[in-house]
C-alpha cells in the first residue's frame, strides 16, 4: 500500500474546507472556475483511496468513507454553483449545514481509518 499520512490528510481536509469557505465569497464572479471542486478523485485523499482501493477494501470504515467523500465533493460543487448563479446562501442554509456535517463525518472516519491501519495495517 502506498504510504499516506492520515494526520496530514485530516489537516489537508480541514485546510481545503477552510479555503473553500473563504472562496465562497469570490465564487459569485462568473470568472471563478468551479470545475474540479466536485471531483472526489482529484484531491489527495481521493487519489490515495483510489490507488489503494484493493488493500483498503478490507476496512469497513473505507466502505463508509468512499460515498461520503464523493457526496462531500458533490455538495461542494453544488454550493459553489448555487452561489455562482446568484443564489445567496447563508451559513445557516441547509446545504451548508449538510456540507459541514459531511466534513465532520469525513474527519471522524479518517481518525477511525488511522486507528484501523495502526492495528491491522
Amino acid at each position: 500500500m502506498e504510504a499516506f499520512d492520515l494526520d496530514q490528510a485530516l489537516t489537508m481536509h480541514r485546510s481545503w474546507k477552510m479555503k473553500f469557505q473563504l472562496a465562497l465569497g469570490s465564487v459569485q464572479s462568473r470568472d471563478f472556475d468551479t470545475q474540479g471542486i466536485g471531483d472526489a478523485d482529484a484531491c489527495g485523499l481521493g487519489r490515495w483511496l483510489t490507488a489503494n482501493a484493493g488493500e483498503l477494501e478490507r476496512f469497513p470504515v473505507v466502505r463508509e468513507l468512499l460515498p461520503v467523500h464523493v457526496e462531500f465533493h458533490r455538495q461542494s460543487q453544488a454550493i459553489a454553483d448555487e452561489i455562482r448563479s446568484g443564489r445567496i446562501i447563508h451559513t445557516e442554509d441547509p446545504a451548508i449545514v449538510a456540507y459541514l456535517e459531511l466534513s465532520t463525518g469525513i474527519e471522524a472516519m479518517l481518525k477511525r481509518l488511522d486507528a484501523d491501519l495502526r492495528l491491522g495495517g
